[in-house]
């Protein structure tokens, strides 16, 4: 039997622990090889002081530093990232964000790809264009 794969498509740093991170660290614990598909790096996200906001790309370096730090201690085999800007995930071109999951998809062919719902968890404009990105592809 061939090694099992799961592959889980989010839209932000933090969705990973937040929504599922019991389940990746469980089925990583189990032998199951664990990818995770990020949309953005969270460029947009919380950031103590308004005043010291160092900008969305400084921002987006420390969200990724934190999501690959959380990753490692979840056992996810990968991460990678779309490339998009937190906050404009359902600005994307579709079939472009579309080509770009599929391509990880054929690359890892997970037996389970997991994401959010059609509700995106609470409405999240992001989180319900990835759910719409992921299912597609």
């Amino acid at each position: 039997m061939s090694k099992l794969r799961l592959m889980t498509v989010l839209a932000h740093p933090d969705d990973e622990s937040l929504g599922m991170g019991g389940t990746l660290a469980k089925y990583s614990r189990e032998g199951v090889d664990t990818y995770l598909i990020t949309a953005t790096r969270g460029e947009r996200g919380r950031y103590g002081d308004l005043q010291e906001f160092p900008g969305l790309e400084a921002v987006g370096q420390i969200r990724e530093t934190e999501l690959r730090m959380a990753a490692k201690r979840l056992g996810i085999t990968e991460v990678h990232f779309l490339d998009y800007i937190d906050g404009d995930l359902d600005k994307a071109e579709p079939q472009e964000a579309i080509a770009k999951i599929t391509y990880f998809i054929r690359e890892y062919r997970p037996q389970v790809v997991v994401t959010f719902g059609p509700e995106g968890g609470y409405g999240h404009p992001d989180h319900i264009a990835i759910c719409q990105y992921t299912t597609a592809a």
